[in-house]
């Protein structure tokens, strides 16, 4: 790996959702960092194709087959990754999906249920596993993927943008619960990020009108976005906390 950034080094960091698109990018980025990276994902091929990948380049990682609406797994998550690399210093809450593209009236509580079940619901009960853990040892950096949509509202999009307006809420209010227990608490709110499978789900007019409402008039790259994340989870941001950081170009500054 390269030797150029180690301000990770040695750190155990759990990436849920890490085998591929933006998660991919952040246990990859981590790794060159050196922190030892558990690639949390339902997708346990992928996880192990890129544990393999990371250990070729000289990196540390390990794959699991996690569901994060699991209660119960994100527990054998845990305890697998203290076993295999020590206790986990980092948390990125990377799971989720865009869910529906369509107006309230055609949206059904079906959609509501599945979208915010992964969004939210999966981050607290993730959240509050490895926090209790990281507790124990008075040290820890979480961070959550929130997202533009949850600032400015996008039509038709109401319950993801409802699902990512909630993780720049929980963000603050749990770094003040947990700064007493040597924890900080922050998330990044990018806009569209090319080559992810969340791109993947929306319509041409949908991706095209994201595009133009970005004044530097282009996606972020996934590395661009895991870079703040690792800021973010490394001492160089020792004094974040509850901090929402845009990785927007520009779309959103508030």
């Amino acid at each position: 790996m390269s030797a150029a950034a180690s301000s990770l080094e040695g750190r155990v960091a759990i990436v849920t959702g890490g085998a591929a698109g933006l998660g991919k990018a952040i246990s990859e980025g981590l790794a060159r960092r050196g922190a030892r990276v558990v690639i949390a994902d339902r997708d346990t091929a992928g996880a192990e194709r890129l544990q393999h990948s990371i250990g070729a380049s000289g990196g540390k990682a390990l794959a699991l087959g996690v569901d994060v609406l699991d209660a119960g797994a994100l527990q054998r998550m845990v305890d697998r990754a203290v076993d295999h690399f020590g206790p986990v210093d980092c948390l990125v809450n990377n799971a989720g999906m865009l869910g529906p593209v369509r107006s309230l009236l055609e949206t059904t509580d079906a959609d509501v249920d599945r979208v915010l079940g992964l969004n939210i619901r999966a981050v607290f009960a993730c959240t509050r596993v490895v926090a209790s853990h990281m507790m124990k040892r008075r040290c820890g950096s979480i961070v959550t993927i929130a997202s533009v949509a949850g600032k400015d509202g996008p039509k038709d999009l109401s319950i993801y943008a409802a699902s990512k307006a909630a993780v720049i809420g929980f963000t603050k209010s749990w770094a003040k619960e947990l700064v007493e227990h040597g924890i900080r608490v922050n998330c990044v709110s990018p806009a569209l990020i090319e080559a992810t499978g969340m791109q993947g789900e929306m319509p041409d007019w949908f991706t095209r009108d994201s595009v133009a409402r970005i004044p530097m008039g282009r996606v972020a790259r996934a590395e661009e976005v895991a870079n703040v994340i690792a800021f973010l989870l490394s001492d160089d941001a020792s004094f974040v906390t509850g901090a929402c950081y845009d990785v927007s170009g520009g779309r959103a500054s508030y």
